[in-house]
């Protein structure tokens, strides 16, 4: 397809991009207990790859793969097997984390109705834009107020929270989601990977009290260590997962028997996948009523 780059800008053929890695994908198509997604406007109908667009050149594609490639295989899959892994980082996670925060921020743009917000808010948009695209395509060596974080997410075994949701791990581990985020004290791009939340900051008056989750632009280690979200991020995260929850509640009773019936006839499968394993984890926190 001929048109313009969303990245670069610059007029050519355009490759079908995916909003969240194409590896991701694959990992959560594998690791599912029937071998397909469902989205959550359409629960009705299973999915077999996650949303992708004409957006990029071959060239900017080429790019966002690279870094793709190796979170890939120095931090997702590592983690994956072992929460405890600690996990040295390049220049590549901040290039990595941007694109998420850059596609995210630039498809939440393009589909929401831009009459609901402020024009100095929508200006604020476009400077985050230019400047995460000016980082990746190497115009600029620094984010500045822009500042990327990552938070490694772990089985939730106990907690001080009240009237968690019941698939919280489920949530955790599994849920693929994209969102920008404010309040009085600053606005951000959450971007929601299994197992990982990576939150792009458009403004913080927070950034000190984040400073543990900060990706360094030259590098640095993840490990296990305390990790405080932004104001407010406590509440969206468990309001996030409820949706989920309802959104789940709605798919038809034929589909559940569908699931029900594969389940029965492929039980050794199903007890290995990722998802049953978030499942009983759930289970062995919230009893029966995690199924429901």
């Amino acid at each position: 397809m001929h048109g313009v780059c969303k990245l670069c800008q610059k007029e050519t053929q355009l490759e079908l991009s995916h909003f969240i890695p194409k590896f991701i994908g694959k990992w959560a198509k594998k690791t599912s207990i029937t071998g397909y997604f469902r989205e959550g406007n359409q629960v009705s109908k299973r999915q077999q790859d996650i949303a992708k667009e004409y957006w990029l050149c071959g060239s900017c594609e080429d790019l966002f793969s690279t870094w793709e490639r190796l979170f890939s295989l120095k931090i997702f899959y590592p983690y994956i097997k072992d929460t405890s892994l600690v996990s040295s980082y390049g220049s590549w996670l901040s290039k990595f984390t941007a694109s998420l925060s850059w596609r995210t921020l630039t498809y939440i743009c393009s589909k929401n109705n831009d009459v609901a917000h402020s024009k100095e808010y929508l200006d604020s948009l476009v400077k985050v834009e230019r400047g995460l695209a000016d980082f990746l395509l190497g115009k600029v060596s620094n984010l500045n107020e822009f500042e990327q974080h990552i938070y490694p997410l772990d089985v939730i075994e106990s907690t001080s929270f009240e009237n968690l949701p019941t698939n919280i791990n489920r949530y955790f581990l599994r849920t693929i989601a994209m969102d920008i985020v404010g309040n009085s004290q600053g606005t951000y791009i959450y971007t929601k990977l299994p197992s990982f939340i990576v939150i792009g900051v458009i403004k913080s008056k927070q950034s000190k009290e984040m400073r543990s989750s900060r990706v360094a632009i030259s590098g640095g280690t993840i490990y296990p260590r305390q990790y405080v979200f932004p104001d407010g991020f406590d509440g969206y995260i468990l309001d996030a997962a409820n949706k989920v929850l309802d959104v789940y509640e709605k798919i038809p009773e034929e589909q559940l028997a569908k699931i029900d019936k594969y389940v029965i006839d492929n039980q050794d499968k199903v007890v290995k996948s990722k998802l049953f394993e978030a499942i009983v984890h759930d289970y062995e926190r919230f009893g029966r009523k995690s199924l429901r």
